[in-house]
């Protein structure tokens, strides 16, 4: 159901973005204007469908017929681009409604942008969209360009080829700047992109909706995007697993990393930029490819622009150049690829073909001897290429000029011949042999590590495709008890009209759930706490008592090791002290006495609500070191217990639980449930909850995963 709410979506944003006729309110004679280069662009770029230039003052534009006003068309507009003053656009869009004009694009500025008055009128405007079902990219944006159609929808659009170049890629952007930089840059590179789309301040459409338009587009094959923040973070979600189910990556340069870009963002586009951790592990979630740079953006559409994917990791890497394929060689490793092992018939053909002074191997370097011999390279590539044991092939050389288009033509029937990802590294590549190979779709770079990075991108989201098949469908049976445990909490909040949960109630949930927590006891004299030690057994914990208590050692609020009734007593006493020196005037609710685990290793499991994305879940090495080491994972809850597994491996200290300097592999299995439980309860208590925390989420020896100590905060 949810697949065909998608789709439903997508198609109803075709007539926009195919608009087989357009009006421009504010068109103008004078193409420096707005409304005027509208006009003179899609003129220009030869839209095929009728253009109604909308001008009161005027019979007559850029050799067009104008009318005065909407209402005049003797027919509908699929798309109606507006042009005019801010202050005026609400009343062209209630003109669109009243006349059943669905598809608007506002290009005009003065919105949520510059402030207070400005964010008033695009409420008005975003209220319009919902009351009537209007479809609307903006305002403040360049509108987009169709180069299918072709429809350059904008009023900015800069291409040396003067055309527009079709492609398997699409772009969508919130800053539409970025996004004509974009197309001048892959127009340079002989690439070029089916769809830009600038979303502006997305009062309307926002940049999910685009992406899901595009992942049903069949002509789209891979999508770029740069975003500054999300509007819908489950909108975006949706669209992002769309487009995975597809096999269409997405690919994304996210702005807004630091507190003073966050700033510039919500001046620029009025969008809040949501935490750059939560944003990043929302993307590992959902298999979207985060890049750095727009280069970087621009290296991987390319490279996905064919559509071909590796089968695993093991790259042949061919080189006229024994320096390149060195460097390619630590590039690929350093990447995540390996050298792929020629079989032995491979291995015997090569050695037919190559200078007796070459020595077959991966990387595989034929020596100048062959820089004249262009049938020779063509068929060493051909016996590389026909391996079982290749994923994907790197031809990385340097000053190659010889063979001069010739080689370009090789290269592109060569890539023809086979399904296998193939990438071409030539940084003194002559230009008519360049041009070849780009117009024949072969991802072309002039930098050796920018083009084993693409490569090796390829592989990664071969990998996540690969995950995301085998990945467990369905809630596990623990997700009743977290629904359970949260109606409760939700019951004890309303009733206390808030709640303040200290040490044992919050282990008590964590109980509930069916996570471990340490044998123990609230007690409130010492008297109490040296009987519960008795029941207990030494060593014990000791540990005060508050809700207002969040970090116990800083407070000198805990003692570990206690081994008998002395050492009790005097824990007891300098506790006392402590606090009263520490923490004056704290509220104490007991003393916990608890069982003194035997820990092999202290881990933090923690959960936060992101405004945008929802709850996150972080994991890393823990105890007192957490925020001098900052080893942690993050994700999206809820997790199950093969992506906690998974998350475990990308920390700094993976080591410690594999078996560190001859120490046995720690079991995790424990861990990994405890964990999934906790984040099925964040799901679980949705927006009632600010913050949790299991802080040492402690390894024992036999392998169980006890919490120590827990947070939750409302």
């Amino acid at each position: 159901m949810a697949d065909d709410c998608l789709e439903k979506e997508a198609a109803r944003l075709r007539s926009l973005f195919w608009p087989q006729s357009i009006a421009v309110v504010g068109a103008s004679a004078d193409p420096a204007k707005p409304g005027g280069k509208v006009v003179e662009l899609l003129q220009s770029y030869r839209y095929p469908g009728r253009i109604f230039p909308i001008n009161p003052g005027r019979r007559e534009v850029q050799g067009l017929p104008a009318c005065s006003s909407l209402a005049e068309l003797k027919e509908k507009p699929d798309l109606v681009i507006v042009a005019v003053e801010a202050a005026a656009v609400p009343a062209i869009a209630r003109q669109c409604a009243a006349l059943q004009m669905k598809n608007l694009v506002v290009i005009s500025g003065g919105f949520a942008e510059t402030g207070t008055a400005g964010a008033a009128l695009q409420e008005e405007l975003a209220a319009l969209a919902a009351a009537h079902d209007l479809a609307i990219l903006g305002p403040n944006c360049i509108g987009f360009i169709n180069a299918l159609q072709p429809a350059a929808a904008s009023f900015s659009l800069t291409l040396e080829s003067g055309a527009l170049r079709p492609g398997p890629a699409a772009l969508v952007v919130q800053s539409g700047g970025l996004g004509i930089l974009a197309l001048y840059l892959a127009d340079l590179e002989k690439f070029g992109f089916s769809y830009m789309i600038s979303t502006g301040n997305e009062a309307g459409l926002d940049f999910a909706a685009v992406i899901n338009f595009l992942v049903h587009e069949p002509r789209v094959k891979v999508i770029g995007g740069y975003l500054e923040g999300a509007r819908d973070g489950e909108r975006l979600r949706r669209a992002c697993r769309a487009a995975a189910e597809a096999g269409k990556p997405v690919i994304l340069l996210k702005a807004g990393a630091s507190p003073e870009a966050a700033a510039a963002i919500r001046s620029h586009t009025g969008a809040l930029a949501g935490s750059r951790e939560a944003y990043r592990a929302f993307f590992l979630r959902e298999g979207v490819l985060e890049v750095e740079t727009l280069t970087g953006l621009l290296s991987l559409l390319k490279a996905f622009a064919p559509g071909r994917l590796p089968r695993g990791n093991r790259a042949a890497v061919f080189s006229l150049s024994g320096g390149m394929g060195v460097l390619a060689t630590d590039l690929c490793a350093a990447a995540g690829l390996e050298l792929a092992r020629f079989s032995p018939g491979t291995v015997r053909e090569l050695k037919k073909l190559m200078p007796a002074i070459a020595t077959v191997g991966n990387p595989l370097d034929p020596t100048a001897a062959m820089l004249t011999r262009l049938a020779e390279v063509r068929a060493i590539i051909e016996t590389v290429l026909a391996d079982p044991g290749v994923d994907l092939f790197i031809f990385a050389t340097a000053l190659w000029r010889a063979p001069g288009a010739a080689a370009g033509e090789m290269m592109v029937q060569l890539f023809r011949q086979t399904d296998k990802p193939f990438f071409v590294i030539w940084p003194g590549c002559l230009p008519e042999a360049r041009e070849i190979i780009c117009e024949g779709g072969i991802p072309f770079f002039s930098e050796l590590k920018e083009g084993v990075a693409a490569a090796a991108a390829t592989w990664r989201y071969a990998l996540i495709q690969q995950k995301r098949r085998k990945k467990r469908r369905g809630m596990p049976f623990f997700s009743s008890e977290a629904r359970r445990q949260a109606e409760i909490l939700r019951s004890k909040r309303s009733a206390r009209g808030g709640l303040k949960l200290t040490e044992p109630e919050a282990k008590q949930v964590l109980a509930g759930l069916g996570i471990a927590v340490p044998r123990g006891e609230l007690v409130g004299s010492l008297e109490e706490a040296l009987a519960a030690a008795e029941r207990i057994g030494y060593p014990v914990v000791l540990k005060a008592v508050s809700a207002e208590l969040l970090h116990k050692t800083e407070a000198g609020a805990v003692r570990l090791g206690i081994g008998d009734t002395a050492m009790l007593r005097q824990a007891w006493e300098e506790m006392e002290r402590e606090l009263a020196r520490r923490a004056p005037g704290i509220e104490l609710s007991g003393w916990l006495v608890e069982e003194m685990l035997p820990v092999r290793l202290e881990m933090i499991a923690g959960a936060r609500r992101d405004p945008l994305l929802g709850s996150m879940v972080l994991l890393g090495l823990g105890g007192i070191y957490v925020e001098l080491f900052r080893d942690l994972a993050m994700r999206p809850a809820p997790l199950e217990p093969e992506e906690v597994l998974e998350m475990l491996g990308e920390l700094k200290s993976a080591p410690l639980l594999q078996g560190w300097r001859g120490a046995p592999p720690v079991d995790t299995s424990s861990l990994a449930e405890a964990v999934s439980r906790f984040s099925y309860f964040a799901v679980a208590l949705g927006e009632s909850y600010r913050e949790m925390e299991i802080n040492p989420l402690v390894i024992c020896s036999d392998g169980r995963a006890v919490a120590a100590d827990a947070v939750i905060l409302f």
